[in-house]
């Protein structure tokens, strides 16, 4: 081009090298180099590991429900069931997930506490009292290090950029609309299996140097570990639960609670168990394509796709792009949540808002030929919900004079979804709809036996093999 001097003695590719780089420099910045490398090379063969499976799929199954509806439970659970090896081999690395869980629910039940009117000194309460408060202070000071080590684990699991993840995700619920008790916050991590193969990648070399943020987790354990009697005296002092209690604070009801097994999973030497891995919360933002490859006699080698899609409103729009082509749709129904409203909007209940789903899904006439599981989940806090004196009708005006009880409210939930089903499917077709609890990995695992027939019968007749 007329006017543009051209360098003819330019060297291309330019030089990475920085000038003056003394031997040390030179040698550290080969190694992040190699280990930038091994890393894009652990993701690059995790891709090809997931394109492969995607081609050799022979079963199809869309999982579907209101957030917090226990899908990503339900998932965990078709693993263990069906690649328990690979499940186990994998378990590692939720291990950082398990004690972020723990953590945040420490820290979100000290700032509770800490912050409550009853902890404040006075001058009219007695000395009985005044001590008790003076030992949950003391509780409260002490475990204070977690919150760095909750910063922490956040930024080696979320990523950099952890914040803009979280402050994207819009999954979530509230209790009793905006007069809601507060909640422990979310363990976030974006769409796609990469975090679990980036974990794994971070451990595999013994010879090789440790990154920082292996060295930093480590630490962490040891901090955990440090503070374990103290989390075991501060959640089971009287004055934290009373407060707890009266603040309508339920941490057992929420999703990766592990504040009752401290001693266990604060040890040292702690590896995650199955029930462990599936109890673990970590919020996924955006839609993941999972690939199950079975060890089952029958079937060793073929391969399950799992779609799990986002539940929250902002996120049901991309449903119908997994409708095509899949031969099962699971729905998970919470029917513990009749008591709760979305965050969404806190004049709809979540109960109300799962039936509507259910009914939308029966009526597409995409999903026409698609056989439908149905599991009615969350029993175990329904039951816990009754025993505590909530009663159902209070949110369910249609129950009427019915007994408030666990069995009898599941059985009328049952009959109403069935019955939703019936009324909307555009031609006659059977649903299979199931009770559980999906944190019960036993119970769960006889349920998921029992449906494998009709879900490999629904694939066969869809090839014309049947």
């Amino acid at each position: 081009m007329p006017g543009v001097r051209r360098n003819t003695n330019a060297v291309w590719p330019p030089s990475t090298v920085p000038p003056n780089e003394t031997e040390g420099e030179r040698l550290a910045r080969l190694e992040q180099e190699e280990q930038a490398k091994r890393t894009s090379d652990a993701i690059d063969s995790q891709l090809r590991a997931e394109r492969d499976a995607r081609k050799k799929s022979s079963v199809k199954i869309l999982l579907l429900g209101q957030a917090e509806s226990g899908k990503s439970t339900m998932l965990k659970n078709f693993q263990l069931h069906f690649a328990p090896n690979a499940f186990t081999a994998e378990s590692e690395a939720w291990r950082p997930i398990i004690h972020l869980n723990l953590v945040r629910h420490v820290n979100f039940a000290v700032g509770i506490v800490s912050s409550d009117e009853s902890l404040r000194p006075s001058s009219s309460g007695s000395k009985e009292s005044g001590s008790s408060n003076d030992e949950v202070r003391r509780l409260c000071i002490k475990l204070s290090p977690l919150k760095r080590v909750e910063e922490s684990w956040t930024k080696y699991i979320s990523g950099p950029d952890h914040a803009a993840i979280a402050s994207h995700a819009e999954d979530g619920t509230v209790n009793n609309g905006s007069l809601a008790p507060p909640r422990a916050p979310e363990v976030y991590v974006r769409s796609g299996q990469g975090w679990r193969g980036l974990m794994r990648f971070r451990r595999q070399s013994e010879s090789a140097p440790r990154p920082p943020e292996v060295v930093e987790d480590e630490q962490n354990r040891h901090i955990l570990a440090a503070c374990a009697s103290d989390i075991i005296a501060f959640w089971q002092h009287p004055k934290v639960q009373r407060i707890m209690e009266d603040r309508k604070i339920g941490l057992r009801g929420e999703p990766g609670f592990f504040l009752d097994d401290v001693e266990r999973i604060a040890a040292a030497d702690y590896r995650p168990t199955p029930d462990d891995v599936v109890r673990a919360r970590v919020h996924t933002v955006g839609p993941e394509e999972h690939h199950i490859v079975l060890e089952t006699a029958f079937e060793n080698g073929k391969v399950w796709t799992i779609y799990d899609v986002g539940g929250s409103r902002s996120q049901r729009a991309v449903w119908a792009q997994y409708f095509d082509d899949v031969h099962v749709v699971t729905f998970m129904a919470p029917i513990s949540a009749f008591d709760q409203f979305l965050v969404e909007d806190s004049s709809v209940n979540r109960l109300a808002d799962t039936l509507e789903l259910w009914r939308q899904l029966c009526s597409n006439r995409l999903l026409e030929n698609v056989e439908f599981i149905l599991f009615l989940n969350k029993l175990d806090i329904l039951e816990s919900k009754i025993k505590a004196g909530v009663k159902f009708v209070d949110f369910v005006t249609s129950y009427r004079q019915r007994p408030n009880e666990a069995k009898h409210i599941a059985k009328y939930l049952l009959e109403v979804f069935k019955g939703l089903h019936v009324q909307h499917s555009p031609k006659k077709r059977v649903v299979h709809p199931h009770l559980i609890c999906a944190i019960d990995t036993r119970a769960t695992a006889a349920i998921i036996t029992q449906i494998q027939e009709v879900i490999l019968l629904k694939a066969l007749s869809s090839t014309n093999i049947i």
